[in-house]
């Protein structure tokens, strides 16, 4: 066995770089990432805004207070200023739209009486700047706005659309192929036989890469037999990424291994010191990247957040896409064996300090506590007792919270 980190390493060190570049329009936009940094064609703000309903003027006209100002014109937002305000002058204006040459404050309606009128007065003086949004505030023309690299998100497209950038460069999405094998897998909507069993991984597996922004292809499901399974993997290494649980352990009719080696697939790891998920195969050939998971369903789903999504997300040229954790404190006691690192799934709590509960479980195949669980709690190789009210490394996900 290797230790986790080591295997991350190799991992991430054989994950090929994105495919290529294509252009998508800003609506198909978000979930994709980002190919090049994208910089601003304007100021923004690309006038003197105004940030208040009120009047604009010269802060210098209120040194005595109350004032009484001539209204010369009246600016609504999307419209230009007819002209410059001079001394004892404003002009009525509104959110967002912009304050005439010669104005350098606004004062806000509601410290003012004669809205509407020729005449207004003010009964507070402001500084200069007050309630004014000064042009390129915010994003200057020509300034880098987002990087290469970056996950569009709903902020991002408001800012690529605030920016012009439409379409949007991003990275190709790789290509995903899911392959279940075993001699006692039905499909989930078959009644399991005698010594049979619902595929779980597929579908699990299949909504995991969905969840990534990717597209499935779930190829069909192979029996314990290297001929049909030899057949099932040259198909699936046909796409960018072949992710495949069973058969992967040291059972008699444990074939992925020798199949990926008679395909020229090169094994980078074979064992990792990890529970769930130590019979963990990953493999490269041609670019392509060949995940081989356990068949017991919470040990794939365990792997594939910790390490196929961190590969996934580097292939879709991602940046800062390593495991996320956080820091909590453990509310009940962990005891384990010392000879591996574990991941047990916990419920992550959020309040006044972050917290975090063991669920209890019956092993690898314990669907109901992994499903209860929304996080995962590190304890680390060489720990037999992880005490309560210790501080915890916590991988999370959306759902975590």
């Amino acid at each position: 066995m290797i230790e986790f980190e080591k295997a991350l390493k190799l991992i991430l060190e054989n994950t090929p770089d994105p495919a290529g570049i294509c252009k998508v329009p800003l609506s198909d936009a978000s979930g994709r990432v980002l190919a090049s940094d994208v910089v601003s064609d304007v100021d923004i703000p690309p006038f003197n805004k105004s940030a208040m309903d009120g009047f604009a003027l010269r802060a210098e006209d209120l040194e005595v207070v109350p004032a009484n100002l001539n209204v010369v014109m009246d600016i609504p937002a999307g419209t230009t200023p007819s002209g410059p305000i001079g001394p004892g002058e404003a002009a009525s204006v509104m959110t967002g739209a912009p304050i005439p040459q010669g104005s350098n404050t606004v004062v806000q309606v509601e410290w003012t009486s004669g809205f509407g009128e020729k005449t207004v007065k003010i009964d507070r003086s402001v500084n200069a700047g007050a309630n004014v949004s000064p042009l390129g505030e915010i994003v200057e023309n020509g300034a880098t706005v987002l990087s290469k690299g970056t996950l569009i998100d709903v902020e991002e497209v408001a800012l690529l659309a605030a920016v012009g950038c439409d379409p949007v460069p991003v990275f190709e999405l790789p290509s995903v192929a899911i392959l279940t094998t075993g001699d006692e897998i039905v499909a989930p909507s078959e009644k399991p036989g005698p010594s049979q069993i619902r595929d779980t991984n597929g579908p699990a597996l299949a909504a995991f890469v969905r969840s990534l922004g990717l597209n499935p292809v779930l190829l069909h499901r192979v029996g314990d037999d290297v001929e049909t399974l030899r057949r099932a993997v040259t198909e699936g290494l046909e796409y960018d990424c072949l992710i495949m649980s069973g058969g992967v352990s040291a059972g008699a009719y444990d074939f992925v291994e020798d199949v990926l080696k008679e395909l020229d697939v090169t094994i980078h790891t074979r064992r990792i010191a990890v529970k769930p998920g130590k019979p963990t195969i990953f493999g490269t050939h041609d670019n392509k990247m060949i995940f081989g998971l356990p068949g017991n369903p919470v040990s794939g789903i365990v792997i594939a957040r910790l390490l196929v999504e961190t590969a996934l997300r580097v292939r879709m040229g991602q940046n800062n896409s390593g495991i996320v954790t956080v820091r909590a404190r453990l509310t009940k006691d962990i005891r384990k064996k010392a000879n591996r690192a574990w991941y047990i799934h916990g419920t992550l709590s959020s309040g006044n300090e972050i917290t975090v509960t063991p669920v209890a479980n019956r092993g690898s195949a314990d669907l109901p506590a992994a499903a209860r669980g929304n996080c995962l709690i590190v304890t680390p190789k060489g720990e037999t007792l992880i005490e309560r009210d210790s501080t915890v490394d916590v991988v999370v996900w959306e759902r975590s919270w």
